[in-house]
This record gives structure tokens, C-alpha cells and sequence, in this order.
């Protein structure tokens, strides 16, 4: 009987610690008062190269005072096959465009 309650609780506690937390770093709204807003969007060109658009909007009390947008051509990644189901519920195979994982460092 002692071991199951054991077993209980430990399982009880695991399941509570592994449980998502909520993201504290996640902006829901931009401070307008001084801030630098970044937006990174990687859109596919053609099947050798993808652009990289990089839009930086400047805020001063309240106001965006400045916006620079930076167009790059990347090269692509290629194609990857994913298994999907089509409106049929049917399993097929389909092949789609690799994406970039972008991160972001902030000093």
C-alpha cells in the first residue's frame, strides 16, 4: 500500500514538473515607447534560392519614426518528402521545400 502511494505522488510530481510552463520572454505587445521592432520572414523564390526579408521599425514615444527593409538571397536548402493525408483521409507522400530555423541573439 506504502509503495503505491509512492509511486502516486512521484508520478504526480513528474507529470506537474513536465507540464508546459508559460513563456515569460513572449511579447504580446510591442513597448512603443523606445523599442527596436524585428521581423524575419524567409520566403522561397525558386528551387535554388530563398529571400531572407529583414523589416526593423524604430519606436519613439509612441510614434514608428523609421522602418529599413533588407531583401537577401539565400541559397535553398532543396526538398524534403513529409507524409501527409489528403482530403480523402488517404496517407500520400508529398515533397515540399526545406525551411530555415531562424535564431535571434540579442546583446
Amino acid at each position: 500500500m506504502k509503495n503505491g502511494i509512492w509511486c502516486f505522488v512521484l508520478a504526480s510530481v513528474l507529470f506537474v514538473s513536465c507540464s508546459e510552463t508559460e513563456k515569460e520572454d513572449q511579447v504580446k505587445e510591442i513597448d512603443k515607447d523606445g523599442a527596436v521592432e524585428l521581423k524575419v520572414e524567409i520566403n522561397h523564390l525558386d528551387s535554388l534560392q530563398d529571400v531572407m526579408k529583414t523589416e526593423k521599425t524604430f519606436w519613439v514615444k509612441g510614434q514608428a519614426v523609421k522602418t529599413i527593409v533588407n531583401l537577401d538571397t539565400v541559397p535553398a536548402l532543396g526538398k524534403t518528402q513529409e507524409q501527409t493525408q489528403n482530403t480523402a483521409g488517404e496517407d500520400t507522400t508529398i515533397t515540399i521545400n526545406k525551411n530555415y530555423k531562424i535564431f535571434i541573439t540579442v546583446k
